[in-house]
């Protein structure tokens, strides 16, 4: 009897695995997330440095605060942001502290910042350094996810592009028909001199 010719056992071809296109689904969305979250964070925001609401008249008045001031002024104006996560403070820098979400984790940053005040007396926070831990996130990303999140007031525009926060002075609540521009910040010597006058039309 003929010995039968041995042959190699055919291995069955695994199908493609359901984790396989799982994981690299993930991965895809990670990578458009990440993508889309730094194109907006290099978009400039338009600003536009609109003059004070005071008269023109010889009726103006400067108004000095110091550090303690200033602090409590700017706790007063975002006391109804509702929103507990960030946080304004004077010292040495202006500093805005809060938390960002990237990749499923919460990270606690601060975000120091200096001003400058515009020819028209508003005034330009831009961004210096950043602390987020370990994390080396850039500070346009961060500044985009706190622009999505924070629910900032009409006198506030953040400007992730620019890595700049405008306070525009003519859009404050008016106070007993005043309105006020900054004059003078001055973190160092802890002096803050801002002008007043009755708003336009009063």
């Amino acid at each position: 009897m003929a010995d039968n010719p041995l042959t190699r056992p055919k291995i069955a071809k695994n199908p493609p695995k359901i984790w396989f296109w799982a994981f690299w689904t993930l991965v895809l969305f990670l990578l458009l997330g990440i993508g889309t979250t730094y194109y907006l964070a290099t978009q400039k925001t338009p600003i536009t440095d609109s003059p004070a609401k005071i008269a023109k008249s010889d009726a103006t008045f400067d108004v000095t605060l110091n550090t303690k001031q200033v602090n409590a002024l700017v706790d007063y104006y975002l006391k109804d942001t509702h929103t507990d996560n960030y946080t304004f403070r004077v010292g040495d820098t202006i500093t805005l502290y809060g938390q960002t979400k990237m990749l499923g984790d919460t990270f606690r940053f601060g975000l120091a910042m200096t001003p400058e005040v515009t020819k028209n007396g508003n005034v330009i926070l831009t961004a210096k350094t950043l602390r987020v831990g370990n994390l080396p996130l850039p500070i346009g990303v961060v500044m985009q996810y706190v622009k999505r999140s924070y629910h900032a007031p009409k006198f506030v525009t953040i400007n992730p592009g620019k890595q700049q926060i405008f306070i525009d002075m003519s859009k404050l609540p008016v106070t007993n028909g005043l309105s006020f521009r900054a004059k003078i910040i001055d973190l160092k010597a802890g002096q803050f001199v801002f002008e007043g006058g009755l708003e336009n039309g009063k």
